[in-house]
């Protein structure tokens, strides 16, 4: 039976997480908009355009790099998901393979057109990026440890598209600790096989250590001047940033002070993604950017009311409630 479009449009929004994919883009509006803002990019291309064409472009460099790999993942994963998520769009059949297969195929090829507008080495790191959601989902994903870096380093990454000669790293460095911290906790809380073994620990520390020292020495040795920090900019500001990571673990701990583990996982997963909008804007707060951190706060906004309103629409297609007279 041929199901509603408004069915089948709900499983593809499913399927790529678009809603999740807000907190991606806050990263890349974040690296545009100090870019723009700093004065020392003037060489590069993203500070002759637009401020407009310049989000939008990255924007959807952005989403279809978040839809390429999730589209990715969901393709890999459907003999699994079919035994253990039914109600996931592949598995249930709202979403065709053949539909996935051309998502995966479009979205990879906008994003790298889409990158190339910034210049070739932009065009470059998405190719980078790109094969390291590839080998995520091929490799990754099935070693733990290999698997929680290469989501730091892709998220640490992509950062970096609209500006490779990025020196201000702080904000890089926290993404990255913070989705390798939200990976290796979900990946706790659910149990995946393979376990993680003390060895695994090791690896995932020592690939920390090592991406956390090249990310911040790169910082320190690009600029003008040896620093992590804006030198027109107070170090008061960094109190913003450190506000945002409070305010996500009180916000975790609320959430999830009830759910059981997978339902703590998942509700980790969601804020967790979201909140690099937060992090995004508070950065600009603290080198006193404040219309673009504006922005960067309704970019978060918009994503949380957007991510509850998937949620709960797709909740009431898939369980639709029954009423009894």
């Amino acid at each position: 039976m041929t199901r509603p479009l408004y069915v089948r449009l709900l499983g593809t929004a499913q399927l790529t997480r678009l809603a999740m994919a807000f907190g991606a883009v806050g990263d890349v509006w974040f690296t545009v908009l100090f870019t723009r803002g700093s004065g020392d990019y003037d060489f590069l291309k993203v500070s002759d355009m637009s401020l407009t064409f310049a989000l939008v472009v990255v924007a959807v460099v952005t989403m279809c790099l978040f839809t390429f790999g999730a589209s990715l993942n969901d393709l890999i994963d459907q003999r699994h998901d079919r035994e253990f998520s039914p109600r996931r769009p592949l598995p249930s059949g709202s979403v065709l393979p053949s539909t996935v297969g051309i998502v995966i195929a479009v979205t990879l090829i906008t994003s790298l057109l889409g990158a190339l507008v910034f210049g070739t080495g932009s065009l470059t790191l998405t190719l980078i990026v790109a094969a390291a959601i590839l080998f995520y989902n091929v490799v990754g994903k099935y070693v733990p440890a290999v698997g929680v870096i290469t989501v730091g380093v892709i998220t640490a990454l992509h950062m970096l598209i609209p500006n490779y000669e990025m020196t201000f790293t702080l904000p890089i460095w926290l993404t990255m600790t913070h989705s390798m911290v939200i990976t290796l906790t979900i990946y706790m809380l659910v149990r995946k096989r393979p376990y993680l073994s003390r060895r695994s620990y090791v690896v995932i520390a020592t690939g920390y250590v090592a991406w956390s020292a090249i990310i911040l020495v790169a910082g320190w040795q690009q600029g003008p001047e040896p620093g992590w920090w804006p030198k027109d900019a107070s170090s008061l500001g960094v109190l913003w940033p450190l506000l945002a990571i409070v305010g996500f673990i009180v916000t975790i701990r609320l959430k999830t002070r009830r759910s059981d583990n997978r339902s703590a996982a998942e509700k980790l997963a969601r804020y967790g993604a979201m909140w690099q909008s937060l992090y995004a804007g508070s950065w600009l707060l603290a080198v006193g950017m404040y219309s673009g951190a504006i922005l960067l706060f309704s970019l978060a906004v918009v994503g949380f009311g957007l991510m509850t309103a998937m949620k709960e629409f797709g909740g009431l297609i898939t369980s639709p409630p029954k009423y009894q007279l």
